[in-house]
């Protein structure tokens, strides 16, 4: 294997605009259920900074879902003139090592610190939802607070999971996604 050309292809997925077709485009994926043809496009880093004066926002349910899901995308928005943030939703206290509750979850804001600084993102954030439990809190109120910072920090746009994943069972992912969609519609209001 070719370390180098299957690091560049990985960097390259991590940058693709998924373009979804008409929902009446279906496909079998052969057991009897029915999924969706995607297009994938990759979009290539553009010259200069085009997205000068623009705010991201970089939302993840727990400390490690947008260095791994999304490092490189916001990485190539970054260099193209993006300014951004790092929002992390659940506290994380079941991720990681330490004597208890307040030290796996200070060693986790300590590194989700780090990666915002290495990420190029102003700041990090942390809402402390507690972990895997996101699904029992009252959505509205992480809706809330959700339109606030994306009104004080002026996001343009926003990197979080699918809230219409089909497969998707980690319900801090959905949760997440879903409230952060409802956010920013209510932001896109006059």
């Amino acid at each position: 294997m070719d370390r180098r050309r299957f690091l560049g292809a990985t960097v390259l997925a991590q940058t693709a605009q998924i373009v979804l077709p008409p929902a009446n485009e279906k496909v079998a994926s052969g057991a009897g259920e029915v999924s969706y043809n995607v297009k994938v496009t990759v979009e290539r880093k553009r010259t200069g900074k085009p997205h000068k004066g623009k705010m991201l926002a970089a939302i993840q349910p727990h400390c490690d879902d947008i260095p791994i899901f999304a490092g490189g995308a916001v990485l190539k928005l970054i260099d193209e003139g993006y300014e951004g943030i790092l929002i992390t939703v659940s506290d994380d206290s079941m991720a990681g090592e330490g004597s208890g509750y307040g030290e796996v979850v200070l060693k986790n804001e300590k590194d989700t610190r780090e990666v915002a600084r290495r990420l190029g993102l102003k700041e990090a954030i942390f809402l402390n939802y507690p972990n895997h439990n996101l699904d029992a809190w009252p959505i509205i109120e992480m809706r809330a607070r959700l339109v606030f910072l994306f009104r004080q920090f002026k996001v343009d746009t926003i990197l979080v999971y699918d809230p219409s994943g089909l497969y998707e069972r980690n319900p801090d992912h959905y949760v997440t996604a879903k409230a952060v969609e409802w956010a920013a519609a209510m932001c896109g209001m006059s």
